[in-house]
């Protein structure tokens, strides 16, 4: 038997169903409370898993970079420690009156003031005998070696130093009264006729005083340290831990990277170090073949991103919590008008209620949840900017040279693989200009390392005076730099390096004067490497400092693409024009560059100060052309060398005048491309050095024969 149920009792049902309380789960305040927390939830984790990995990276790009810093600072410091006292020693040996080896206690006072003066040497100075007897100490001498040296006669530094003419550093040994770890510096005492009279040592403690305070200040975290290696003797030579000086290096095997430093590698890389994963710098002492070795453990590398990782879950947590309570508490305000309308769609049902239109008061309920949806959104937007702006600050410092403010390596390969791309799709010139900071050694030895830094920073200034917005300046090495010029030939990239020169050598620095620079320049050529064109660039660099600093030297043995304006107006250079000479060919060819970079300057406008700068640069070249071109034929014996010579003078006097022109003012463009084109090329160059092209042929078929 089987029940159908009338219309009256299922209105009955329908009515008891819609009096039913509503699952908590089903009802829009839950869905949007849960929508509000996955998408939190989900915005960390994307977080997580795309962006804290590329923060780790570089950070991790940052520390190695500041540790090998600090390992080439400590190596650096290291050298520079040992060269003085050597230096110390060879001057107390050279003062040192003979006369004061019969005298031992006047010898100890002398030893005692040179001591208070410059005390280099923790563990004093001693003075003894060529057959190692001790002859006098000075008084910290006294102090830290109240006992003789053992076998002074026998120990390798002593009997290097009766053979040397200067200073000689011993090998990292233990004293033999105390057992201290110590380094003695030695150098041998001779009368005006060479005779060694005597042996004046200097003892340096390696644990304390000595090396390891000036290491110990270069210190950064709490985890940080450094050890101090002599690969010949196999021994750790200082160290931040005391305990470690003079013990043996691992066996190998245990420490790859040590093994790696100890065959050479110089760099960054991770060692095993009691136990602990490190992050390692290695960098050679000068002069010593020691290695520095900086370290810092990879956790304390890694803490920032830890921190901030930690940060992203309580700022996550916070807000979801927070989120939530305020949708709670907010949620049945928003959502009443909607709660009304029902109820009252429900009374119109029942009966209770008359049907009618409802009101539409206002349309903002869902606009009221959009907004606080887009509210959520605009917060999280704003922590995401906060940490892509912490990236890019990372990013700049990690392509950025701290201290003169040019780009590094990393950054400079990023930007020339797309100029090189691009130069070689659409055929456009690309040109590169290495310089060198001329006798910068010599800079930072006189005047110290700020002073130094000082000169990088005001050339780097006067370089990128003379750059173009498109042109960009790296600091390719110590004092090197590279910059590089999109859309520019090899001509104008000298023109470029000859104002960039010229703003340097004028520029004067408080306490040192003017400084100088060498500069190389080439033009990528077709189907050529990235680094064959730099290696281009660093051989002319080095062909202007043989040629006696202070000069551009431009590479044209590979030719680059041309980017000239269209219907401009140049001299091309033909074969019929070659002399059978190929430094006299070269010079001639890189006259008629200059002359059409400067007639290229001349149409584009340029200011009048780039333009007067590159006719100096040029008149120059042809001076020095003419006088090279006076002796190859002085020296091939030209019949007619002093008429030729008579036309040189009276190129230059014409030459001369139009310069004088140009100082006062009165700048004739139309006279000077005349007198270039037309007296110093067709007529001169072209015309009438063919004279001795003969005389060219006849030296060369001599020499041969």
């Amino acid at each position: 038997m089987s029940w159908h149920p009338d219309a009256d009792t299922l209105r009955l049902f329908a009515q008891d169903a819609a009096r039913l309380p509503m699952p908590l789960f089903r009802t829009v305040k839950f869905r949007l409370i849960g929508l509000g927390v996955v998408l939190i939830v989900v915005g960390v984790l994307v977080r997580q898993a795309v962006m804290l990995p590329a923060v780790r990276d570089r950070v991790h790009e940052v520390a190695a970079d500041a540790q090998l810093s600090i390992a080439t600072h400590l190596a650096r410091d290291i050298a520079n420690n040992l060269r003085g006292r050597r230096a110390l020693i060879g001057e107390l040996v050279a003062t040192l009156p003979p006369a004061l080896l019969a005298q031992p206690a006047q010898l100890a006072a002398w030893l005692g003031e040179r001591e208070r003066l410059n005390a280099l040497f923790d563990r004093g100075l001693r003075v003894l005998q060529p057959d190692g007897e001790r002859v006098a100490d000075s008084p910290q001498a006294a102090i830290g070696n109240p006992s003789p040296w053992p076998a002074v006669a026998e120990a390798d530094w002593f009997r290097a130093a009766l053979a040397s003419e200067g200073p000689v550093v011993s090998r990292p040994q233990r004293n033999g009264s105390d057992g201290a770890p110590v380094i003695i510096v030695a150098a041998p005492l001779r009368d005006a006729g060479g005779r060694v009279l005597g042996v004046l040592a200097g003892e340096l403690r390696l644990d304390a005083g000595g090396l390891g305070d000036q290491q110990e200040q270069t210190r950064l975290g709490a985890g940080d340290g450094f050890l101090v290696i002599s690969p010949a003797d196999g021994l750790f030579v200082a160290s931040n831990d005391p305990a470690r000086v003079l013990q043996p290096t691992p066996a190998p095997g245990v420490n790859p990277l040590l093994d790696r430093a100890m065959a050479g590698y110089r760099g960054t890389g991770i060692m095993v170090e009691q136990g602990t994963d490190k992050l390692a710098s290695i960098a050679a002492v000068p002069d010593t073949g020691w290695l520095v070795v900086a370290h810092k453990p990879t956790a304390e590398v890694a803490q920032p991103v830890a921190e901030l990782r930690r940060l992203l879950w309580r700022n996550s947590f916070g807000t979801m919590i927070g989120l939530s309570l305020v949708l709670l508490v907010l949620m049945p305000r928003l959502l009443r008008p909607l709660t009304d309308a029902a109820r009252a769609i429900r009374e119109m049902a029942d009966g209770r209620r008359e049907l009618a239109p409802l009101a539409v008061t206002r349309q903002d309920e869902v606009g009221d949840l959009l907004l606080g949806f887009n509210s959520l959104v605009a917060r999280l937007h704003d922590k995401e900017q906060t940490l892509l702006q912490t990236l890019q600050q990372l990013d700049q410092l990690a392509g950025t040279d701290a201290l003169t403010g040019a780009w590094n390596r990393r950054r400079f390969y990023e930007a020339v693989a797309q100029e090189v791309e691009r130069a070689c799709r659409y055929r456009h010139p690309l040109a590169l200009i290495l310089l060198d900071v001329d006798l910068f050694k010599g800079i930072n030895d006189r005047y110290g390392h700020v002073k130094g830094d000082e000169v990088l920073q005001v050339v780097a200034n006067c370089i990128r005076a003379t750059l173009r917005t498109s042109d960009s300046l790296t600091r390719w090495g110590g004092e090197e730099f590279l910059m590089l010029l999109p859309e520019t030939d090899l001509a104008n990239a000298a023109v470029l390096a000859e104002r960039a020169r010229a703003c340097i050598a004028a520029h004067h620095i408080d306490g040192i004067g003017s400084v100088t620079a060498s500069f190389g320049v080439a033009e990528l050529g077709d189907a050529e490497s990235r680094d064959e064109w730099i290696a281009r660039a660093d051989a002319a660099l080095y062909r202007a400092k043989q040629g006696g600093r202070n000069r551009v030297e431009a590479d044209r043995a590979v030719s680059g693409r041309k980017a000239e304006p269209d219907g401009l107006v140049k001299l091309v250079w033909h074969s019929s024009f070659q002399s059978g000479d190929a430094e006299l060919d070269a010079e001639h060819r890189a006259l008629f560059d200059d002359i059409n970079a400067l007639w290229t300057l001349v149409v584009a406008e340029r200011p009048i100060d780039e333009i007067r700068a590159t006719i100096d640069a040029l008149y120059r070249k042809m001076v020095r052309h003419f006088r090279d071109e006076e002796r190859l034929l002085q020296r091939i014996d030209y019949p007619e060398l002093a008429a030729h010579i008579q036309l040189h003078d009276a190129l230059v006097g014409r030459a001369d005048a139009l310069l004088e022109d140009f100082r006062r003012g009165r700048a004739d463009f139309g006279a000077l491309f005349a007198f270039l084109a037309h007296d110093m090329v067709a007529k001169h160059i072209v015309s009438q050095d063919r004279a001795y092209f003969s005389y060219l042929s006849k030296s060369g078929q001599a020499r041969c024969l």
